[in-house]
């Protein structure tokens, strides 16, 4: 789901009035007037382009128009002037997503067999164009239109007599892959992407009940029969392995499923992929419910996969929340595979934090059992050996905490929403510091999980512009730490300012400032003002944590 309808530019060399009727029903559409117009409009500063309320940028090119090129010299000319206005596009923008296709020349046919074909060349050297765009910017995205278009295929994809009547290359079915993709694409950077998969094992892991067919009996190699669970099991790992959570939710026997998943020669998924496991004989959506709680996600975030569509109905109806998929003919588990990835999980692109996703919620989990058995909070945190880290932020971390900052809403008390390149800019002025807070303990390492970005005011006092932390460490007492060292760094300032701004999720962080010792000096219904003296402020030891590093 999007907060609000995204408006995007579609630009293009081609006729994509009907692209756009498709998108309008989930994206507003701006595309440049008259035909291949685009080029002209990114060269121009003051063009209407610049001008939109822009959410993201799609340059979309077709190579149809190569079949008329005279030479490859004329091809690379036409290849050179799309990156020119490519570049200045880039220039004359920012923060915002721009994505680019990947492009199919379809190049003159008539040559012998002994006669060179350009195409290959010319897609791989705009590839690399938008690859080297892509790992410059941070914000350009290659859209491989082209795997699109060999996977349907080309006499599929394209439409002749739409081509010479309207400018349009695409066929019908052309048009529902350019659709497809580019709804894909955009959803995600706007949509609400899931974060876990919770998995079935019979019939769905692998082939056949492990409890009667037994370990020796179940369909799953790396050949024939069994290759379809295999290659299931391969993608799921694949996507675990940038940041999407695996879970297994099973009627079985639990040490019969145990069994298959720690000793079946071909088992590709192994315990450790899983971040939870429910194998029992209950309810599977009271299962799931159980299992949201203890992982302390919302059922919004769950894909549940079963080949048992009753099971299927019966989570679909008791968690509507929870996104249930129709299961494939085992024959087409590999495409259906991809589909939850495309369809439910891609972000734009997967950071280190991401990577170790699984690893942090073990962690967690393991924490919460520790948390049980302690007999108060001060007993657990000193058996947690809290390491606790606060410096300025560093360049290789620009891009997580823009990610904080995009996604963090629960432990957020201004909930302002800031681009990569305004953190940066951000960085760069005299008058602001960002802060970012990194944190370890006996289970794991928890990242880069907090944020403090401050700004100098007029008078001199210093403010609170965001102060945002990860909801996996809430309840560590770590907010306590993090304004302890800032304000005793920022004593000589004498006042340090902050403000509360309510959302319908930071309700957690409410009462926040005062139980820091801020003195509320003012309120609004659409905000609190809160107000520090920082020369009287008494520094807090925290014993119950193992170790604090500041570096201001």
């Amino acid at each position: 789901m999007m907060s609000s309808t995204k408006r995007i530019a579609l630009l293009s060399n081609v006729t994509v009035d009907l692209v756009v009727a498709k998108l309008r029903k989930r994206y507003e559409c701006y595309i440049p007037e008259g035909y291949n117009a685009w080029a002209m409009e990114a060269l121009n500063h003051t063009a209407p382009l610049y001008a939109e309320k822009l959410d993201a940028i799609v340059i979309m090119l077709d190579g149809t128009e190569a079949r008329a090129w005279k030479s490859y010299g004329e091809a690379l000319e036409r290849v050179d002037a799309w990156k020119t206005a490519t570049r200045a596009l880039i220039e004359n923008t920012s923060e915002i997503p721009v994505f680019i296709t990947t492009v199919d020349f379809r190049v003159n046919r008539i040559r012998t067999l002994a006669e060179r074909s350009r195409r290959t060349e010319l897609e791989n050297a705009w590839y690399q164009f938008v690859q080297e765009l892509a790992e410059t910017t941070g914000r350009v995205y290659a859209l491989d239109l082209a795997d699109a278009i060999a996977d349907l295929g080309r006499e599929r994809f394209y439409s002749n007599k739409m081509w010479y009547l309207s400018g349009s290359p695409y066929s019908r079915d052309g048009l529902a892959v350019v659709a497809r993709e580019l709804t894909r694409a955009l959803d995600a950077a706007f949509a609400q992407r899931k974060k876990i998969i919770a998995l079935d094992l019979d019939n769905t892991l692998w082939g056949g009940v492990v409890g009667e067919d037994g370990l020796e009996g179940i369909q799953l190699a790396e050949h024939q029969e069994g290759q379809r669970y295999y290659d299931f099991q391969r993608q799921a790992l694949e996507m675990q392995k940038r940041g999407i959570l695996l879970a297994v939710v099973s009627k079985n026997n639990e040490d019969d499923a145990m069994n298959a998943l720690e000793n079946h020669p071909a088992m590709t998924l192994r315990p450790e992929n899983f971040v939870a496991k429910k194998i029992n004989w209950e309810n599977k959506a009271r299962n799931l419910q159980e299992m949201a709680r203890e992982l302390k996600l919302t059922e919004g975030s769950f894909i549940f996969v079963d080949d048992n569509p009753v099971e299927r109905e019966i989570v679909a109806n008791e968690l509507p929340d929870v996104d249930v998929p129709p299961f494939p003919d085992s024959t087409e588990l590999l495409p259906f595979a991809e589909s939850l990835w495309f369809d439910y999980c891609r972000p734009l692109r997967a950071l280190e934090e991401d990577r170790n996703k699984t690893q942090m919620y073990q962690a967690e989990a393991a924490r919460t059992k520790a948390r049980e058995a302690s007999v108060s909070l001060e007993d657990f945190l000193a058996k947690l050996q809290i390491t606790v880290e606060i410096h300025r932020m560093r360049d290789d971390e620009l891009e997580r905490v823009a990610q904080l900052c995009g996604k963090t809403n629960q432990f957020n008390l201004t909930t302002i929403r800031y681009s990569q390149s305004e953190l940066a800019e951000l960085a760069n002025r005299p008058d602001c510091a960002i802060y970012t807070v990194r944190s370890a303990d006996k289970y794991g390492d928890a990242g880069l999980i907090a944020v403090l970005i401050l700004r100098e005011e007029k008078d001199s006092a210093m403010r609170v512009d965001s102060f945002l932390m990860s909801c996996r460490v809430m309840g560590r007492m770590i907010e306590n730490v993090i304004i302890n060292e800032i304000v005793n760094c920022y004593r000589e300032h004498k006042v340090i300012r902050a403000r509360f701004i309510p959302t319908a999720k930071n309700a957690p962080v409410k009462d926040l400032y005062e139980r820091l010792g801020f003195s509320l000096v003012g309120e609004q219904a659409a905000s609190k003002e809160y107000q520090l003296d920082a020369q009287r402020f008494q520094y807090r030891e925290n014993p119950q944590f193992k170790s604090i590093k500041f570096t201001p």
